[in-house]
């Protein structure tokens, strides 16, 4: 958490507490705007504190503004709109411009997550329609040459797709024995260049709590018995897929 330096340029972002209410939890959306939060900060126009909730046993404080997460509060402002998150936050610390105009790298994201939530939750019974979507996603990337979405640098567009792609990698191998081909290369690479990055880092939630975001779904497919141990957060130290596998690119 970064240090409080000036109330008019200080913001808090109330986000899903993990495992029995404690600590840091694996939603995406909660990420992309921790990361929006950090890179902003890099700026040196804001700072910025997190603040997990439980979504069971929200604290009376925090009941009284809102009722659900994530949520952006600025002095007196409260936001709750995720697309208004947005634009406050351009709008008001516009330092590092995080905005993007690539159409097609829009385009090449769009739809990876709702294939991938068909997919864990069995309303697709097979891995085709997320895997045309990561292929898509990969051929995008090799075309972009960029070791991000939109360039060299994270925007908006990186926020919102690099949390999704993490729990992609995690969630599908764990429930369903999917990884994501060593063929996708550029996909594999843009990985590689988040796992690099000290924003994305910071603000990844551990594999371990990936899978309890899934678990408490109730349409997930059930985590194989002989999984479960690898996953129980109280029993052993957070683990974090934040490298390449061996197998991708001859490593």
């Amino acid at each position: 958490m970064n240090s409080r330096n000036n109330a008019s340029n200080h913001v808090i972002l109330y986000v899903r507490a993990g495992w029995q209410g404690q600590g840091y939890g694996a939603c995406p959306l909660c990420q992309r705007f921790y990361m929006v939060l950090d890179l902003k900060s890099k700026g040196k126009a804001l700072t910025y504190d997190i603040i997990t909730v439980s979504t069971a046993r929200p604290p009376e404080e925090f009941r009284k503004f809102a009722n659900k997460l994530p949520v952006l509060k600025h002095g007196d402002e409260v936001i709750l709109d995720t697309e208004e998150i947005l634009q406050y936050l351009d709008a008001n610390f516009p330092h590092p411009d995080l905005t993007y105009q690539n159409r097609e790298a829009h385009t090449a994201s769009l739809d990876i997550f709702s294939k991938f939530s068909f997919f864990i939750k069995n309303v697709s019974h097979t891995a085709d329609p997320l895997l045309k979507e990561l292929l898509y996603l990969d051929h995008y990337l090799e075309r972009s040459g960029h070791r991000f979405m939109c360039g060299n640098e994270m925007t908006h567009l990186d926020c919102n797709v690099l949390p999704k792609l993490q729990h992609i990698r995690v969630a599908s191998e764990a429930f369903k024995d999917f990884i994501i081909p060593p063929v996708l290369a550029s996909l594999w690479r843009y990985l590689g260049n988040a796992y690099q990055d000290d924003t994305f880092k910071k603000t990844c939630p551990s594999d371990q709590e990936i899978v309890h975001h899934w678990s408490e779904k109730k349409e997930t497919t059930p985590l194989p018995t002989n999984k479960q141990k690898l996953y129980v957060i109280d029993q052993q130290a957070p683990k974090f897929s934040l490298s390449l596998p061996k197998y991708v690119n001859g490593n």
